[in-house]
């Protein structure tokens, strides 16, 4: 059961989907919501693959585990983002990453059947959602063309200033702010390092005046000098 069915309308996959059709569409599905603790698992690598995923509250990361011990973070997804949907129409039998709550997480799960089928009535939210669906395959296939050129960097120096150029809120009162939403260890798996390394890099770069650095944002100080690192 889905109980507030108002903050749905403001999310890009009902985009022009109205309230009625939503509530339709979630009994027409047998979507449910579901709730999980920090650091707990959605699903974990080597799971059958059934639903999309839709985040209401909290974020998830997508990680990659290797028997090693190394992690590779993938990205992370925020509130009203889809995650799952590479599986939607791929022919893959199994998860072949981990999903983990960041902190107290709400979610919906919604069946895949309701994708592949069209209820008899022929319903315009079932065009619709497929529509916003596509969409949003789009922006998180550039995404990731994104951390593809990310990792384009050779050096660590490269990478992080890569990765603070991409993140930088441009909008940040003048100022040239990063918002981290990961912490350090994660951050250092997402771009492909350990956490020491990535401290060390970003103390230099921090002495140099390049950035600043608090607990939860990065100020790049000289955004000419960082993009000529790459």
């Amino acid at each position: 059961m889905v109980e507030n069915i108002k903050d749905c309308e403001r999310i890009h996959l009902f985009r022009d989907i109205s309230r009625e059709e939503i509530e339709k569409m979630f009994r027409c599905s047998k979507t449910v919501e579901r709730s999980f603790e920090d650091g707990s698992y959605v699903f974990r690598q080597g799971e059958t693959p059934k639903n999309l995923f839709l985040i209401l509250e909290g974020s998830v990361m997508i990680s990659k585990d290797f028997a090693s011990g190394k992690r590779d973070v993938l990205f992370v997804v925020g509130q009203g983002d889809v995650f799952g949907e590479m599986y939607l129409f791929a022919d893959a039998r199994t998860y072949w990453y981990d999903a983990i709550a960041q902190g107290k997480v709400k979610l919906l799960e919604i069946p895949w059947e309701f994708f592949y089928c069209f209820c008899s009535n022929a319903c315009e939210h079932h065009r619709m959602i497929t529509k916003n669906m596509l969409e949003i395959q789009s922006e998180k296939n550039f995404a990731m063309t994104r951390k593809l050129h990310l990792l384009s960097g050779t050096t660590l120096r490269e990478r992080i200033a890569l990765w603070l150029n991409e993140q930088v809120d441009d909008n940040s009162a003048g100022t040239h702010i990063v918002r981290l939403a990961m912490n350090r260890e994660e951050l250092a798996d997402y771009l492909g390092t350990t956490r020491p390394s990535l401290s060390r890099e970003l103390m230099k770069m921090q002495q140099e005046q390049l950035i600043e650095t608090d607990r939860n944002t990065i100020k790049i100080v000289d955004r000419d000098a960082l993009e000529a690192l790459y």
